[in-house]
């Protein structure tokens, strides 16, 4: 069976928890995956059939969109599912007519730069001790891709 995409909601909360958990190293909570789930943020999930592949949740503001978090089942990671919720999030961003997408990345994650790089993101700034890393702090890159 093909995974297939749908928004997220919150009747999809404990699913989101433990691909978080299982996936990130530093993942959100609970609190915070719930309030991703309205306002200006939108989602896209990929499953199947009952499932959680992955996910991501971004926001809109004005004509810009950020990616807030995308993450992927570690037993699903390297299939290409990171570059179709990509893509999909690119996609949704076309269809609201935004202009330029923004993303962060951790500087270690490099299959996550080069994803990024690969979809046509360029990097445009740093972002000094932006993550915690284990008992001390990492930079993010700052990427943006126009629409």
């Amino acid at each position: 069976m093909q995974a297939v995409f749908r928004p997220l909601s919150a009747s999809d909360l404990d699913a989101m928890v433990r691909v978080e958990r299982d996936a990130h190293i530093e993942p959100w909570s609970r609190e915070q995956l719930a309030e991703s789930l309205h306002g200006r943020y939108f989602s896209g999930a990929l499953w199947q059939q009952q499932q959680l592949l992955g996910f991501f949740i971004a926001d809109a503001v004005i004509d810009e969109s950020t990616l807030m978090n995308i993450c992927i089942a570690p037993a699903w990671q390297g299939q290409g599912l990171g570059r179709r919720l990509l893509e999909h999030w690119l996609e949704e961003c076309r269809q609201r007519r935004l202009a330029m997408a923004w993303l962060e990345v951790r500087v270690s994650n490099q299959a996550a730069l080069r994803l990024y790089r690969t979809s046509g993101f360029a990097k445009t700034g740093r972002r000094k001790d932006y993550y915690r890393a284990g008992e001390g702090r990492e930079d993010a890159i700052v990427m943006q891709k126009p629409l």
